[in-house]
């Protein structure tokens, strides 16, 4: 009897745990999404100088948030969104307008990418 009180006590851990980190990435993709829409919105505003603070704080965060996330998500999975990530900054300096759009897009894409990657749908499943 041990044994099954054992076996349903790590079920219980790890299935809390997957909804744990399930919840943490959402979360945290969540909170990327809404500082790129104010990277977005500040330089649409005209303050480019503030949209590239932000775009450096947002890609040095996402950094760390990448380390994180990478433990239980695939690094290929991350690859791209982290090179777009780091680029960004640069492209606001630069000040090339269609490729800044372009780019947060493309940005936008692969952050819902991340945060659905894992979610429990037939095809991830599959």
């Amino acid at each position: 009897m041990k044994r099954l009180y054992i076996a349903i006590a790590l079920l219980v851990s790890v299935a809390t745990s997957c909804v744990l980190t399930h919840l943490y990435q959402h979360r945290q993709m969540d909170r990327m999404l809404t500082t790129l829409d104010r990277i977005e919105a500040a330089y649409r505003s005209g303050d480019a100088d503030g949209a590239v603070t932000v775009a450096e704080d947002f890609a040095a965060e996402y950094q760390r948030i990448c380390d994180r996330i990478s433990c239980y998500v695939a690094h290929n999975e991350l690859r791209e969104s982290r090179e777009t990530a780091a680029l960004l900054p640069t492209l606001l300096r630069e000040h090339s307008e269609e490729e800044i759009y372009m780019e947060i897009a493309r940005l936008r894409a692969q952050l819902t990418f991340v945060r659905q990657v894992d979610d429990p749908l037939l095809q991830n499943i599959l």
